[in-house]
């Protein structure tokens, strides 16, 4: 690139990273938190091209159909609104959008889920970390005085906990909701495996947003999140989303899921027994240190070896998982999604001959 065209970037453009997706062709990849079955639904393409579903018009702008059934859902009243996103990423990014002000401060546990802060600095908020305690617990003091200290706009708080797994104390987080000016940002992208959620104190608190997703349950490539907050708040978010963000395509198989409920919570019920039973299964091997998990995912630590060397043993066995060890309080940890029985035991099965 030019000079001439360079003289145009913006300044810190050097010291951003890009988000790399790691080529996962031909592998086991058990890296992004993905339902490792295929949906049998009844999806049917010609579905697409009927009603307000036709393809060669513009998507429903604000997506009724699925705004009615995740009220009827969630119990959403009249005084709180829902707005959706192309995935939990894009709602991030309309949050930050909304309160951005030079002196506004983003506050997060860390370690936690690496979109809060990137999506923050790339927009020029200030961005501040809490650290949590060697268990992954809060530390309620530190935050507590951090929030007294630097007053944030925005704090995230992943509920369960992306990439550590844990649920965090609930009476924690109801504190930190009452001691905040700014709003609290509740990422309940795992709540399907968790069982817990904090939609029903939306009701109670003013400041308090929810944000889901259906990325985690199955339909990660159809890109969709959404955002339970009081009107008012929403309605301010929602000036800055852009139009049409939903796709047809995506609205319609979004509203196909909520018609399957049951086949989806027979899959999530799977999915907990066989991550509980990889969780055992890793516990017994003596050289990892494993955390209990609320999630699709177990966070493990490697312990007489290098987990990069560990990783790249994996992926020469063709079996992609995540390598975080360098990221601050995760030393030498790597993360692993729950696959399907076969893909766990291949997983394990590597896991013991790159330890040996």
């Amino acid at each position: 690139m030019s000079n001439k065209v360079n003289n145009f970037l913006r300044d810190d453009i050097d010291s951003l990273k890009e988000y790399k997706i790691v080529d996962s062709k031909g592998m086991i990849k058990l890296d992004a938190m993905e339902n490792p079955f295929d949906l049998d639904l009844n999806f049917e393409i010609t579905g697409l091209s009927s009603g307000s579903s036709n393809l060669n018009r513009y998507p429903d702008a604000n997506c009724e159909s699925l705004r009615k059934k995740l009220r009827a859902k969630y119990k959403i009243g009249k005084d709180h609104n829902i707005i959706f996103g192309n995935g939990s990423d894009e709602l991030i990014q309309l949050i930050c959008l909304a309160f951005l002000k030079s002196k506004n401060t983003v506050l997060a546990p860390s370690p936690s889920f690496s979109m809060y802060e990137k999506i923050s600095r790339v927009l020029g908020l200030k961005f501040k970390n809490v650290s949590l305690k060697n268990d992954f617990s809060l530390d309620l003091s530190l935050m507590l005085k951090k929030i007294a200290e630097f007053n944030p706009a925005i704090i995230f708080l992943a509920y369960p906990n992306n990439p550590t797994g844990n649920l965090w104390s609930k009476k924690d987080i109801l504190e930190i909701i009452n001691k905040s000016n700014g709003v609290v940002v509740i990422d309940e992208a795992y709540g399907a495996f968790s069982g817990q959620s904090f939609v029903t104190e939306i009701n109670k608190y003013e400041n308090l947003v929810i944000m889901k997703t259906l990325s985690k349950i199955g339909f990660a490539g159809i890109r969709l999140g959404y955002l339970f907050g009081e009107n008012s708040l929403i309605n301010n978010i929602n000036k800055l989303r852009l139009p049409f963000n939903i796709n047809s395509v995506s609205q319609k198989i979004s509203d196909l899921s909520f018609e399957n409920n049951e086949y989806i919570d027979e899959q999530i019920k799977d999915l907990i027994k066989l991550k509980d039973k990889l969780t055992n299964q890793m516990k017994d091997i003596s050289k990892v240190k494993v955390y209990e998990s609320k999630t699709n995912f177990v966070l493990f630590k490697i312990l007489d070896k290098s987990a990069n060397d560990v990783f790249n043993y994996l992926i020469s066995c063709n079996i992609l998982i995540k390598n975080i060890s360098s990221s601050p309080g995760l030393e030498n940890c790597l993360r692993v999604t729950v696959g399907s029985e076969q893909e766990n035991n291949l997983f394990i099965q590597s896991l013991k001959k790159s330890l040996i």
